[in-house]
C-alpha cells in the first residue's frame, strides 16, 4: 500500500481535468481544435518553462476523451527495438479498454545533438501513427528540432501568474489542513516564477516543519526556496544551457554554502559513473574557487560557474523527472548543533563563574570538572540553571 505522506504534492495534486488547469485556457481551446482536426496534423508540441502544466495537460486530455495514454520520454527514443516492438503496434491498434488513444513523448529536449537517431525515430513515428502524439518540451526552438516543428502544431504554455499560483497553494493548504501565513505563501508563489511544481515542492517541504521551527525559519525561507529551484534546474537537466552559468547568482546565499548544498544533494540524483563525473565537476569548481581566494584572479570565476552549473548537469546522460526531496547540508546542521552546545555550555559557565568568582574562560577550560560539581542539585539551584541547561548537563556526551 502506498504511503500517502510520501507522495509528492506535485503528483498528488496534478490537474486531472481541463477545468483544473489554471491560466492556460487559450492553449486548451487550441488543443481541442487540434484533436477535432486530427489527422490534419498528427502531433502537437506543448512547450514552455518547467512546471506550467505541459505533462498534466496531456493526462487531462486522456481523462477528458476517455483515452489510453502511452508515455515515452527522450531516453526511450534511443531504443529502436522498443519503438518497433511496443510503440509501433500501439500507434496502429485501437485501445482495448478506452475509446481513444494518445501517445505522449515527454521532455523531448532530452534528445542530444549527438543522438540523431532519436529524432529520426520520432519523425517516423509521427508519419505512421494512427493516433495523435502529444510532445512536451521546455525549449523547442533549437535547430535540431526544425523538422519536428514543421510536422507539428506548436502550442506555447505561458508562465503562471503568481496570483494564480497563490490561489492554488491556498486551496491545497485547505485540503491538507495546513496553516501557513499569507505572506509566506505569497513569497513562495513569487519565488516560483510561474513554476507550479516548484511551488508545490516548497509548500510540501514547509508542511513538515513544526510550528516553532516554521516561524523561526521564515527569515531564511526565501534563501532555501531559491536554492531548491537552482538545484532542480541543474540536477534535472542534462543538456548544457547558457542559463546554468549564472543560475546561482540569483540565490541569496554565500557561495561556500551553495557548495555544501550541491555536495549534500548530488548523491540523491546521480549514481555510478554519473555520480563520479558530477563530483569531479564539483571538485574542479572548488579548485578554481581556491585559486580565486588565494590569488584574487577573478577571471577564474567563469570556470567555477561553468563546473558548478553545466559541468554537473552534463555528468548525466538524460534529463531527470519526478520530485526529489533535497536536504539541508549535514555539515551546516552539525555546525549549528555544535554552536547550540557551545551556547549552552557558555551560559552555564557564566552562571557558575559569577558565583565561584572565576573567569568565564577559566570555567570553560575546566568544564569537565565543573560538570561533576554541578551534579549536585543544590548547586544547580543556587546558580539558577534553567530546564534546558539542566537537561544539557545530564546528557552523557557533553565535553
Amino acid at each position: 500500500m502506498i504511503n500517502q505522506e510520501n507522495i509528492p504534492w506535485s503528483e498528488k495534486y496534478r490537474a486531472a481535468r481541463f477545468s483544473e488547469i489554471k491560466g492556460q485556457e487559450l492553449v486548451i481551446d487550441k488543443l481541442k481544435t487540434f484533436l477535432r482536426s486530427f489527422p490534419a496534423k498528427k502531433a502537437v508540441i506543448l512547450h514552455g518553462p518547467p512546471g506550467v502544466g505541459k505533462t498534466s495537460m496531456a493526462y487531462a486530455i486522456a481523462a477528458e476523451y476517455d483515452a489510453e495514454i502511452i508515455e515515452m520520454n527522450a531516453s526511450d527514443l534511443r531504443n529502436k527495438e522498443k519503438i518497433s516492438e511496443v510503440i509501433g503496434p500501439a500507434s496502429q491498434q485501437r485501445s482495448l479498454f478506452k475509446k481513444f488513444k494518445i501517445i505522449l513523448i515527454d521532455e523531448v529536449d532530452g534528445i542530444s545533438t549527438r543522438d540523431r537517431g532519436g529524432l529520426t525515430e520520432l519523425l517516423g513515428l509521427i508519419e505512421k501513427s494512427s493516433f495523435p502524439l502529444i510532445i512536451t518540451g521546455n525549449d523547442i526552438w533549437q535547430q535540431k528540432f526544425n523538422l519536428l516543428r514543421q510536422k507539428s502544431e506548436l502550442l506555447a504554455l505561458k508562465e503562471m501568474d503568481y496570483k494564480t499560483v497563490l490561489s492554488i497553494l491556498k486551496e491545497i493548504c485547505i485540503k491538507e489542513n495546513l496553516s501557513v501565513m499569507n505572506d509566506v505563501l505569497t513569497s513562495i508563489a513569487i519565488k516560483a516564477r510561474g513554476d507550479m511544481r516548484a511551488a508545490l515542492n516548497d509548500l510540501q517541504s514547509l508542511s513538515k516543519m513544526d510550528e516553532k521551527t516554521f516561524v523561526k525559519e521564515i527569515g531564511d525561507r526565501n534563501k532555501e526556496v531559491s536554492i531548491f529551484n537552482a538545484l532542480q534546474f541543474i540536477f534535472k537537466n542534462a543538456q548544457i544551457d547558457t542559463k546554468m552559468t549564472n543560475v546561482y547568482e540569483e540565490v541569496n546565499m554565500d557561495v561556500d554554502e551553495i557548495f555544501l548544498w550541491i555536495e549534500e544533494n548530488i548523491p540523491y540524483e546521480y549514481k555510478g559513473r554519473e555520480l563520479y563525473k558530477a563530483m569531479d565537476a564539483l571538485s574542479r569548481a572548488d579548485v578554481f574557487r581556491g585559486r580565486i581566494h588565494r590569488q584574487q584572479h577573478w577571471r577564474f570565476l567563469v570556470y567555477e560557474n561553468f563546473f558548478l552549473g553545466s559541468g554537473i548537469a552534463a555528468a548525466k546522460k538524460y534529463n531527470r523527472t519526478g520530485w526529489t526531496n533535497y536536504k539541508k547540508p549535514s555539515r551546516i546542521l552539525k555546525i549549528w548543533l555544535n554552536n547550540q552546545r557551545m551556547a549552552k555550555k557558555k551560559s552555564i559557565c557564566e552562571k557558575y563563574a559569577k558565583v565561584a568568582h572565576l573567569s568565564i574562560k577559566g570555567a570553560m577550560k575546566d568544564f569537565l570538572l565543573i560538570k561533576q560539581i554541578l551534579a549536585n542539585p543544590k548547586i544547580r539551584e543556587e546558580i539558577k540553571l534553567d530546564e534546558e541547561e539542566t537537561e544539557f548537563l545530564d546528557k552523557p556526551t557533553i565535553a
